[in-house]
């Protein structure tokens, strides 16, 4: 069995997210796609994340139109920083030795790379795929990567969040059926109804 791992914040899934999963099924023949939203991202602790229990559900909205995708809440049940190592330690123990695992990630990871807990044991339990736009310029690794190329959206969950804030539509950015959430969790935020301060807590 051949079957890739997306993890990320999600915060929130958008289209650029389910483009990538396609890209990443097709190109690699995976048999599924597991997207693996973090409690924490260990190199983004300033990072503001919507609430866990509304990115969870974004996300199972979001994968019913991808055959081959689910969703794990690994890092969530585990809490705290969510490790790469950890997650795959933990997907190896689930699917055995004779699964191929390839971890999905996009190309400002290799950036970061060198600071990854236990990088050198990642790339023994799996094949780390970086998934980019074509002819973009990655940066200079030594580590075994495999590239795939794809049409990668121009935007980012970051510009989801702040077109939100404004009040501005995230029509056809967001995946159907998670736009009303989205707009409805905002509306309460902008008029003070949540504190943002509650944003990072489990709910």
């Amino acid at each position: 069995m051949r079957i890739g791992v997306f993890g990320g914040s999600f915060n929130p899934v958008h289209r650029g997210h389910l483009r990538l999963a396609r890209a990443a099924l097709s190109t690699l023949d995976l048999d599924r796609v597991i997207f693996v939203p973090s409690f924490q991202n260990p190199l983004k602790k300033n990072e503001e994340l919507l609430p866990a229990q509304l990115r969870i559900r974004l996300l199972r909205i979001a994968v019913k139109a991808i055959r081959g995708a689910s969703v794990s809440l690994c890092e969530i049940e585990r809490r705290g920083p969510s490790f790469t190592v950890d997650t795959l330690k933990y997907f190896r123990r689930r699917f055995g030795s004779q699964a191929a695992l390839y971890f999905l990630t996009g190309a400002d990871t290799l950036k970061t790379i060198d600071r990854w807990k236990s990088v050198d044991e990642i790339f023994k339990l799996c094949r780390l795929v970086v998934m980019t736009r074509p002819r973009y310029a990655l940066e200079k690794t030594s580590k075994p990567v495999v590239r795939v190329s794809f049409a990668a959206l121009a935007y980012s969950s970051t510009e989801v969040r702040a077109r939100l804030r404004r009040g501005q539509t995230v029509a056809g950015m967001v995946p159907r059926g998670t736009e009303r959430a989205l707009v409805n969790y905002f509306d309460k935020l902008n008029k003070g109804g949540l504190k943002s301060k509650h944003s990072r807590k489990l709910i």
